[in-house]
């Protein structure tokens, strides 16, 4: 099923995808869900970030599988970075080359510390898409990434969560650029899966419902520019536009 957060002439709601449109649920992480009754039309709902985190984590050195040789590691970006589908991504030309990167995004439903593989995935909601912007030429002067990966607009995610996401550790991700593929990738060539990623991360830290973990790039990262017009697809879950603009 999906899941959204969307923004309608009635305020700002919760919805979950069924009969056709996207009906108002008390909240997306009840089990099972509480519809209002209230219903909109695709037309009539703009959609935000699906969830508001309280931290977002991310995966280093993940995106081929020879990295399986190199320690896990995971960086934390601010939670001022988020963005929602057709926000923007605001590129400084000074700081240099912007990377946009395709990354299958876990999305937490409960609290959680210290997984293990087996428990790992009872721990996860849904899956959405994310973008972990990136500012490559900044890393080396900053080994702790608050100058290459918290500008504004860096972790935009969207365009909601589907929980019915089975294959997440072989999913077949695109990116295009004003319209153009330019790459095409796919989750089976993490260093890591996503069970193992939880692992990690909740080995030295505790994640909450609604908290996001972005899980790497597989060779999805390409440079762009202001004016660019960014399409991150995951099949199977949909779409995440944005724009880059100017600072």
């Amino acid at each position: 099923m999906k899941l959204a957060r969307v923004r309608t002439a009635s305020g700002i709601r919760q919805v979950a995808f069924k009969d056709g449109k996207w009906n108002s649920v008390e909240d997306i992480f009840d089990s099972p869900l509480k519809f209002t009754g209230e219903a909109f039309t695709e037309q009539e709902c703009t959609f935000l970030a699906p969830v508001e985190p309280r931290v977002i984590f991310a995966m280093a050195h993940n995106g081929t599988p020879d990295q399986i040789n190199n320690p896990p590691q995971a960086f934390q970006k601010s939670t001022h970075t988020l963005a929602g589908p057709g926000d923007s991504i605001y590129r400084d030309a000074s700081l240099g080359q912007m990377d946009v990167e395709c990354e299958l995004t876990a999305v937490i439903s409960k609290t959680a510390r210290h997984l293990t593989l087996e428990n790992a995935m009872d721990h996860v909601l849904g899956f959405t898409i994310g973008n972990d912007v990136t500012l490559p030429e900044q890393t080396p002067h900053d080994h702790l990434l608050l100058q290459s990966k918290n500008g504004d607009g860096f972790t935009p995610i969207g365009p909601w969560i589907e929980t019915d996401f089975s294959h997440y550790d072989d999913a077949t991700m695109y990116v295009r650029i004003n319209g153009k593929e330019v790459i095409k990738t796919s989750t089976n060539q993490l260093a890591r899966g996503v069970a193992a990623q939880l692992v990690h991360v909740t080995k030295y830290t505790t994640l909450g419902r609604g908290d996001v973990l972005l899980g790497g790039s597989p060779t999805s990262m390409y440079a762009v520019n202001a004016g660019d017009q960014v399409e991150l697809e995951i099949e199977g879950i949909g779409v995440l536009a944005n724009s880059v603009v100017a600072s």
